[in-house]
């Protein structure tokens, strides 16, 4: 069952119980005033005939008494059907009656002369079904002695009838206030509830589909606004949920990319391990003998020549082999104070030995709002010296690089360096592969993929971050995040862990 029938049926019935209530207290009410009225009009109708009777004898002026009674009765009286009954002595009904109205031959009878000597008697008389008002008024003369009575009959079925119209007022009435108060209930439930409770409705089944950002107005309704209230608390905390587990989520799948690419550097290096000491000694065995067979070649023979390229090659493959041992057995970092401004310019002036004179200059400009922090000198000057060789490479008709420092933190204890570059950047889909070791995008013979893959190792040594800004469209930029003190930050970590 709908609210709104169930609140049109409770309410309806408690209307009812009452207009009975009140329609029973008002319809008594009226009926005791109608008697009131009805008694005092027979009264005085009876004592007023009864004292204009007493100055004649019954049986000598009928006539003149039949005037009398049609002048004092009043013929405009509607309030209710009369009959006027005249009585001598004796109790016999005398030939004189007055009608209003009222001519039943059953009224009409002879009385007992002893109700006319108690002084009167007023009486309701039931008669074929009807209901009439009688006042019997005995008439005396001035010296006392009983002539006869007046009688006065009143009808009550006009009362009946005004009661009647009133109960049928009631229950119009009824009836109107259930169809008005059924159309009220209706525009208020369907305003204040069924409205309100449809958008909640519609709203949990948002909520249930996915929009957790979903929230709802007040309706006005305080029972209601508390719902929805309820309602708005439980999408922001389903919301906040989402994106914790979204967090957890996001740091799970990082960890396990993080296990994957460390099993894969473990991999690594215990392959070039082993490539380095199975390659070794047959290299240096072959760059020997070149180097000898050099040694005993004139320098303008077209063999010489030959054997130079051999050994640049194997000092070539020897190199790559060293850097791949460094990866599998690397040193331990040694922190000190360190100056970014002269590790940057040695970097730079490194690399620029390799550029080629007749290429387009290359500009260095440094801002670094923090010059000195603790690192290990050596890797970061290799990681400059990595990055900056990439710029080098990626801008042959030149360009410029721009490095910065900052402090952040709540105690300053992170720094930033951010790492520019005008070359062509690095292309989208290759922003989550440029840290993969034996990554790279030059041509066979001129790269081993392995400079940013050290950069990260270098970073990660430090115990900080680094990060390529894919947004950048001015060429490459990277964000290293470094401590201010690796050390401790090392050892808090540890003891972390520990703990």
């Amino acid at each position: 069952m709908k609210i709104t029938t169930r609140l049109f049926l409770y309410i309806s019935a408690l209307i009812l119980l009452t207009s009975v209530g009140l329609g029973y207290i008002s319809v008594r009410d009226e009926r005791s005033h109608l008697m009131a009225e009805a008694r005092m009009m027979a009264r005085t109708l009876a004592r007023t005939l009864a004292a204009t009777f007493k100055y004649y004898h019954m049986e000598e002026q009928q006539k003149r008494l039949g005037e009398i009674i049609h002048a004092v009765m009043p013929h405009d009286v509607d309030i209710n059907s009369l009959l006027l009954n005249i009585y001598d002595r004796r109790g016999r009904l005398v030939q004189i009656a007055y009608e209003h109205g009222l001519n039943r031959e059953e009224l009409r009878r002879d009385r007992d002369p002893a109700l006319f000597l108690r002084g009167g008697r007023e009486e309701i008389m039931r008669q074929g079904g009807h209901e009439y008002l009688s006042v019997i008024v005995p008439i005396v003369n001035s010296g006392g002695d009983l002539q006869g009575a007046v009688e006065i009959l009143f009808s009550l079925e006009s009362i009946d009838e005004t009661l009647t119209g009133i109960i049928r007022k009631f229950v119009v009435f009824d009836l109107l206030t259930a169809a008005l108060l059924g159309v009220l209930l209706y525009l208020v439930n369907r305003w204040s509830i069924t409205l309100p409770i449809a958008r909640l409705q519609d709203a949990s089944k948002k909520l249930g589909r996915g929009d957790l950002g979903l929230r709802l107005a007040r309706s006005g309704v305080r029972e209601l606004d508390d719902l929805i209230e309820e309602f708005n608390r439980m999408a922001r905390n389903l919301e906040k949920q989402n994106r914790h587990r979204e967090k957890l989520f996001a740091e799970k799948i990082d960890l396990e990319r993080g296990l994957r690419h460390r099993d894969k550097l473990a991999s690594i290096g215990q392959l070039a391990s082993g490539l380095a000491h199975e390659i070794g000694t047959p290299l240096n065995v072959i760059s020997g003998r070149a180097e000898h067979l050099l040694r005993k070649t004139d320098k303008d023979s077209p063999n010489a020549e030959n054997l130079k390229i051999i050994i640049r090659q194997a000092d070539r493959i020897t190199r790559t082999m060293r850097q791949m041992l460094a990866f599998s057995r690397k040193s331990t970092a040694e922190f000190s104070a360190v100056d970014l401004v002269a590790i940057a310019h040695d970097a730079f002036s490194l690399c620029g030995l390799k550029q080629r004179k007749d290429h387009p200059p290359i500009e260095l400009s440094l801002d670094f709002a923090v010059e000195r922090l603790l690192a290990d000198e050596d890797g970061l000057r290799q990681l400059f010296v990595n990055l900056m060789l990439n710029s080098f490479q990626a801008m042959p008709g030149g360009g410029a690089i721009r490095i910065r420092s900052e402090a952040r933190g709540e105690k300053d204890d992170e720094i930033i360096l951010t790492y520019e570059d005008t070359g062509p950047g690095i292309p989208d889909e290759l922003c989550d592969r440029i840290f993969d070791p034996f990554f790279t995008t030059k041509e066979v013979g001129k790269g081993t993929g392995l400079g940013l893959f050290m950069v990260a190792n270098i970073v990660q040594e430090h115990q900080g971050r680094i990060r390529l800004d894919c947004s950048y469209d001015q060429g490459a930029r990277f964000f290293i995040v470094l401590p201010r003190n690796p050390v401790s930050a090392g050892l808090e970590e540890s003891g972390q862990k520990n703990g």
